[in-house]
């Protein structure tokens, strides 16, 4: 299979003047396209260290990150940001929604800053993704008027708009009720099965089990 993302020997140190804290030791990883990764461990162990590496949030210390077999170490902040844009689609576990615009125009968000999307092409595919997600009645509603699972399905259009290769989800249930983190769970399922891939840190082994296969931290480093 092609391999969208690709860790090689991966490691991540935050220093400061007095200590130096290992997050990622040593971590080689790949995923397909189409894959469904898992990613879990106890809180500090890397998980969200992790994700981070790979949407070019943050770099490794050493080691190299390849995306669609490509170097990303060279770039500089613009070109990163550009290829975030392009090919990455985050979900985080609050939401992040903009409280004064509506589930349309939050949804739209990422495609503010893509080069040549109209603000009619923007609009469409915003309503496009809004329906996939199942809200097509709540597009001009506000977040102070949606239900957890409601803002997280914007969240998730929103991070669909783009058409990302990969979408990067940190605890996306965390945040909601058992019977609304199975309606996200299925969700991501069915995104997941017309095509994209998706890398998912969770703390449930229900939720993991579901996954294709599931990568495990511990102190910064895999065991799984």
């Amino acid at each position: 299979m092609n391999k969208i993302l690709q860790l090689n020997q991966i490691r991540k140190v935050y220093a400061t003047r007095d200590i130096e804290t290992v997050a990622l030791n040593n971590i080689n990883l790949s995923v397909d396209k189409g894959e469904f990764v898992s990613v879990m461990g106890p809180s500090g162990c890397g998980k969200s260290t992790l994700l981070n590496l790979m949407g070019l949030l943050d770099q490794p210390t050493s080691g190299q990150l390849l995306l669609n077999d490509r170097p990303t170490d060279s770039h500089n902040d613009k070109v990163l940001s550009r290829l975030r844009n392009e090919n990455v689609g985050f979900i985080f576990q609050s939401f992040h929604l903009i409280s004064d615009l509506n589930v349309l125009h939050n949804t739209e968000v990422p495609l503010l800053y893509r080069k040549g999307v109209s603000g009619k092409e923007r609009r469409q595919r915003a309503r496009e993704v809004l329906e996939r997600v199942g809200l097509s009645s709540r597009m001009k509603h506000f977040p102070s008027q949606l239900s957890g699972g409601q803002k997280q399905r914007v969240a998730i259009a929103r991070a669909l708009i783009g058409r990302p290769d990969i979408l990067l989800a940190d605890e996306p249930t965390g945040n909601l009720d058992s019977k609304m983190g199975a309606e996200i769970m299925d969700l991501l399922k069915e995104v997941n099965g017309q095509g994209t891939t998706i890398v998912m840190v969770t703390h449930d082994d229900r939720l993991a089990g579901q996954t294709n296969r599931t990568v495990r931290l511990f102190d910064g480093e895999r065991v799984d």
